[in-house]
């Protein structure tokens, strides 16, 4: 098992941004499927969804007002940043990327370093793992923007999907601190199994103007070739039966346990899965795992430091962060948060 340890840096402050329109998930699924959706509903555990309205609104949109909001009420400055790494598996566009229009937006110096990550699930994770490296070496703070508008690309009628994601954009602030605790990560991979969870939009899948008619396929989903379509059964085995094993690992090798870490943080794929999850490696879920999905839904790689400013608003230590999904990939971080400046959640007509 790859470990890499992190000493001296920490994450000092962390603030989200939501779209102010809410969907009430049963109302949707009544008014889009014929069958009753209320078990379904039960075990995914989204009783209510924030999404965009506007269809001019991005990811930028969301991480940039998270940011302002961070910077407003944390007292970090501007002019402190030293790189800005962006999150994203729905950029503006192509190219340039997110990260140096960030900069610009938010009037960060310019000789900040900027580098966006095209990750879903575990991609706060990466993103974490990136921003600690270059604070660590940079010795300046980095800015790690996390968001995703996965509105766009889920069909309304594809019951694989459209129960389940929302859309969100946050901002953390990762700094150096010589006294800070060592930092621990390990990362798993297995791009056989990618077609578990996709959104075939790229080079491989130049648009054409079938891409952009809505269908039915065999999987029963009704939606675009562009829109994201899961295998729920796939990725249900993957969180359920490949997981835990690599992080009861990564425990061992870290000798640590679950009772030691105040919270478990999980990407908030399924809260069925979840409880699974913690289970399996060891922790309680009514005590450690904080859970945001009844209210946001999957939020995809943003679920992570959503569920941190919104949930964990108490003081504490020892945390154990699982992103896992689209990939199929898995990133696992032993970290603390003693001292983070949580900004909380704010609300945006988006």
């Amino acid at each position: 098992m790859n470990i890499s340890t992190i000493k001296g840096v920490r994450l000092e402050a962390i603030a989200a941004c939501v779209p102010t329109n809410v969907v009430d998930n049963l109302e949707f699924a009544k008014a889009h499927f014929e069958e009753d959706m209320e078990s379904t509903l039960k075990a995914l555990g989204v009783k209510q969804r924030h999404v965009a309205v506007k269809p001019e609104t991005t990811s930028m949109d969301m991480c940039v007002a998270a940011a302002n909001h961070l910077f407003e009420q944390s007292g970090i400055r501007r002019e402190d940043i030293g790189a800005v790494i962006f999150v994203t598996l729905t950029p503006d566009c192509l190219m340039p990327n997110n990260s140096t229009y960030a900069q610009h937006l938010l009037q960060l110096p310019g000789d900040v370093a900027t580098l966006d990550i095209n990750h879903a699930c575990p991609g706060y994770v990466f993103g974490l793992w990136n921003a600690a490296l270059i604070a660590n070496n940079l010795q300046k703070k980095v800015l790690l923007l996390d968001g995703d508008i996965n509105s766009k690309y889920v069909s309304p009628w594809d019951k694989s999907t459209a129960l389940l994601f929302g859309d969100a954009g946050t901002a953390s602030v990762i700094s150096p601190d010589n006294s800070a605790p060592e930092w621990h990560f390990t990362f798993m991979s297995d791009g056989s199994n990618r077609e578990a969870i996709m959104m075939r939009l790229g080079m491989r899948y130049p648009i054409k103007s079938e891409y952009l008619e809505m269908k039915q396929w065999e999987d029963g989903g009704k939606r675009r070739f562009i829109d994201m379509q899961m295998n729920g059964r796939a990725v249900f085995d993957y969180v359920v039966d490949v997981v835990p094993p690599f992080a009861n690992a990564f425990m061992d090798e870290l000798e640590t346990a679950a009772e030691e870490y105040d919270k478990l943080v999980l990407h908030q794929a399924n809260h069925f899965m979840l409880k699974k999850l913690a289970k399996a490696t060891g922790f309680n879920h009514k005590t450690q795992m904080p859970v945001c999905m009844d209210r946001y839904g999957n939020t995809s790689s943003v679920s992570i430091p959503l569920t941190i400013a919104s949930e964990i608003t108490e003081p504490v230590n020892n945390v154990f962060i699982i992103g896992m999904g689209a990939g199929l990939a898995s990133g696992f971080a032993d970290i603390r948060l003693s001292g983070l400046k949580n900004c909380g959640v704010i609300e945006k007509e988006l």
